[in-house]
């Protein structure tokens, strides 16, 4: 396997699309194809599943996505090593779930780059359980939302609580009376991704309500999924940092419903990095910049919209 076919893997799995990696690597597209063929015939597996123009990872792309940014990742420190002659000052991987990183994320990187300059980091999306990310080395650490959790691999701590509401567009079907978890799990469910925690226990708390397997469309970010709850399209359970704005200024509503599940924002990370001077600095500045943020979020009036 040699580099370029592995980016190229990476580079399609992170656009869903052939042509925008084609357009991101600067090739043809019929490279990007013969390279995912190939890739498919050295695995003898399919790693991606097409579906007209929508790309998405087979179950062994997933799990082949890990390694491969391991091995690129290892490839470009290798030869930064080698053409430098030092050790190159590498970044730190984080991997984030989305509904954190423009909401948590952003003013922790702010208040690194501000006391921090020279500390490089690079940010990966985090869509599925991240004690396995972790667990395979794919990332240094995470920050992710969930109920308190563990595991052998990792060490985490607690940043902050992290509330979750149930929202639906200005003319959602529920009104604004409390809402049984029964009806709630008959209305068109929406989300950025399925694999996130809280996800998870919403849709897991339906189906016991309702005995049914509930169905969600994931929409793969939070401001395309505010935009389909804008639309009319069904319910959301979010982060309520990230619709504050949208619930203040009444282009969103909230659903009276309170979820059976407490989730906090979280940082986990390999044991093997608690000694790293570049860690112990990313991780004061999580715990600073989230103490902060939630401090000023508890004095800062609320708006309200327009009558």
């Amino acid at each position: 396997m040699d580099t370029a076919s592995l980016t190229t893997f990476l580079s399609v799995a992170e656009q869903s699309s052939f042509t925008k990696a084609a357009n991101d690597l600067r090739v043809a597209q019929p490279t990007v194809t013969a390279r995912i063929k190939k890739l498919e015939r050295d695995l003898a597996c399919d790693l991606f599943n097409r579906t007209g123009a929508l790309i998405r990872l087979t179950t062994a792309g997933q799990r082949f996505r890990r390694y491969a940014h391991k091995i690129v990742k290892l490839s470009r420190l290798a030869e930064e090593t080698v053409l430098a002659g030092t050790t190159p000052g590498d970044a730190l991987t984080v991997g984030a779930d989305s509904g954190l990183t423009s909401y948590r994320l952003v003013p922790i990187v702010e208040y690194l780059y501000r006391r921090h300059p020279e500390l490089a980091l690079e940010i990966l999306p985090l869509e599925e359980d991240p004690w396995s990310r972790i667990g395979d080395s794919d990332v240094d650490c995470a920050f992710f939302i969930d109920v308190c959790g563990s595991s052998p691999k990792a060490d985490s701590t607690l940043l902050c609580p992290e509330p979750l509401v149930v929202v639906a567009g200005q003319d959602g079907p529920l009104g604004p009376e409390p809402v049984p978890t029964l009806r709630l799990a008959r209305q068109p469910l929406l989300c950025a991704h399925r694999g996130s925690g809280y996800q998870r226990l919403f849709e897991r708390t339906l189906e016991g309500a309702g005995d049914t397997r509930v169905r969600a469309l994931s929409f793969g970010s939070i401001d395309a999924v505010k935009r389909a709850l804008t639309a009319g399209l069904g319910i959301s359970l979010l982060p309520r940092l990230s619709v504050a704005t949208e619930l203040a200024e009444g282009r969103l509503v909230e659903v009276p419903w309170t979820a059976p599940f407490q989730v906090f924002t979280q940082m986990a990370w390999h044991r093997e990095i608690r000694t790293d001077p570049r860690f112990s600095v990313l991780l004061d500045a999580a715990a600073r910049a989230t103490a902060e943020q939630v401090a000023d979020a508890g004095t800062r009036p609320a708006r309200r919209s327009a009558l």
